[in-house]
């Protein structure tokens, strides 16, 4: 067997390798986009909401579809060479669900403490995952 027809049993499971990391790509820029804009609509409604009351329901919600969205995240098959960017994507995303957690019950307990920790879990978290996404970008 010549050597370039040896080479060709390879570059079909290549290209499929090629393909699946261009959608993992896309699935986590995705995820990045989504827990980016939910880090926004918070701030956007902590700076205009007065009620402590609304801003723990709110923050309640966006738990709720951070957990989706850590859901949505465990369910993809990520390739060999992201198998730890996936680890790492799971747990910020579920880091930012605790922080919305903390947000929640600071806000609705009156809990100054709760409310500091969550929102620096919630900017160290998406930081990590700027860098994250960035990573699987260039890879």
């Amino acid at each position: 067997m010549a050597i370039a027809d040896f080479l060709q049993l390879f570059r079909p499971h290549a290209l499929h390798q090629q393909h699946t990391a261009r959608v993992y790509r896309a699935h986590v820029q995705a995820i990045g986009e989504r827990v980016s804009e939910i880090f926004d609509a918070w701030g956007a409604e902590r700076e205009l909401e007065p009620d402590y009351a609304r801003l723990a329901n709110s923050a309640a919600v966006h738990r709720w579809e951070l957990i989706r969205l850590g859901k949505r995240a465990e369910r993809l098959h990520p390739p060999r060479i992201f198998n730890r960017a996936h680890t790492d994507l799971l747990a910020v995303v579920s880091d930012c669900a605790r922080a919305c957690q903390l947000l929640a019950n600071g806000y609705r307990f009156h809990k100054s403490e709760a409310i500091c920790d969550g929102q620096a879990l919630f900017l160290d978290t998406l930081q990590e995952l700027e860098t994250l996404v960035r990573a699987v970008e260039e890879r």
